[in-house]
Parts: structure tokens; C-alpha cells; sequence
């Protein structure tokens, strides 16, 4: 069967939505342009990913404490620490977002050549990262999980929350590499 060639005249759906995402990532790239020039820097840019790798330690040690927490051994009023490490973590990934204008959510016909090769090229990382960390992970889930099925001991309850804040923080660690690399790597103009 012979499909007939787009005509140029209308575009296509995903022509519409990514002039869309086009005129959405400059609008705000423009907003944002005058925020934080302190930190437009190597050596600002720098301290904000030692700050973000930083707060995703602090979450992941305070995920520990909340486990901790549920299970008795530590006081109840230690699972603050995850909600404060958290909101800490949301501030600086912002601003780290705000000082490299959102680099890795930009549409690839807004980038220069050597941009687009690096953020491709950390996409393509991040993909792979995603990849094996999802076989090792479900696959440490399934083992786990039929241990704890078959032998139910008392500390089998908190699995779920193990398993789920590691994801989080590795989740969360994951997705940021494209940002945290580009930023780290950004040289002053």
C-alpha cells in the first residue's frame, strides 16, 4: 500500500506539539535568564551539583532512619529528616535546573551541534543506567520476595519500604545524570 507524502502546507500533529514545547522551553528560558546570576558559573554550577549528590545521600540516609523509625529502633520524630532532606533536595535540583537553562529538557532544534551531542549522548546513558538498574532491581525483588514469602520472617515488612526509597534515590539519581553532567562539565563563557 502507497501512502501519499504529508503535504507542507499544515503540519502534523507532532510538528504542532513540539513548536509547542519549542515556544513553552524559550518562554521560560527567557524568564528565568536573569535568576541567580551568582551562580552562572564553572565554580557556582559546580558547588550546586556537590550540594544536589549531597542532598541524595542525605536522602538516602534519612530514608534509612525513617526505616528505622517504622521498625521501633530509632525515635518516630526522625522521619521528619525525610521530608526536610527531600524539600532541601527539591531547592537545589531548581536551582541547578534554573543556572544550565534546563539544558536536558530542551528541544534537540534548539541546541547547537556539540550541545546536542552531549545531551544525546547522556541521554543515551541515562537509558542504559535505567536499564540495568531495572533488571537488578526486579530481579533482587523477585529473590527477596520469595524469600521473605517462603521464610516470613519478622523483619519481612520492611521490605517494601527498603526496596521502595533505594528506587527513589536511585530514580531520582538516574534522571539527573543528563543536568548534573552537563552542568558539571559547562565551562564559563
Amino acid at each position: 500500500m502507497v501512502f501519499p507524502a504529508p503535504t507542507t502546507d499544515r503540519q502534523t500533529f507532532l510538528e504542532k506539539i513540539e513548536a509547542r514545547r519549542e515556544a513553552k522551553y524559550l518562554k521560560r528560558v527567557e524568564q528565568m535568564s536573569g535568576w541567580l546570576p551568582g551562580w552562572r558559573n564553572q565554580s557556582g554550577r559546580r558547588k550546586l551539583v556537590v550540594a544536589f549528590l549531597a542532598s541524595l545521600v542525605l536522602l538516602l540516609l534519612s530514608g534509612i532512619a525513617l526505616i528505622f523509625a517504622l521498625a521501633d529502633i530509632l525515635p518516630y520524630w526522625v522521619t521528619l529528616a525525610w521530608s526536610a532532606v527531600s524539600l532541601l533536595m527539591i531547592a537545589v535540583w531548581t536551582c541547578l535546573n534554573i543556572t544550565v537553562d534546563m539544558i536536558d529538557s530542551a528541544p534537540l532544534s534548539l541546541l547547537d551541534e556539540y550541545q546536542q551531542d552531549q545531551i544525546l549522548g547522556l541521554r543515551a546513558l541515562t537509558y542504559r543506567c535505567y536499564t540495568y538498574f531495572g533488571l537488578v532491581f526486579f530481579v533482587s525483588l523477585i529473590f527477596v520476595g520469595t524469600y521473605v514469602m517462603t521464610e516470613k520472617p519478622s523483619w519481612g515488612s520492611y521490605i517494601p519500604y527498603g526496596f521502595g526509597i533505594f528506587g527513589i534515590v536511585a530514580f531520582l539519581f538516574i534522571s539527573t545524570l543528563p543536568t548534573v553532567v552537563y552542568a558539571w562539565n559547562l565551562r564559563d563563557d
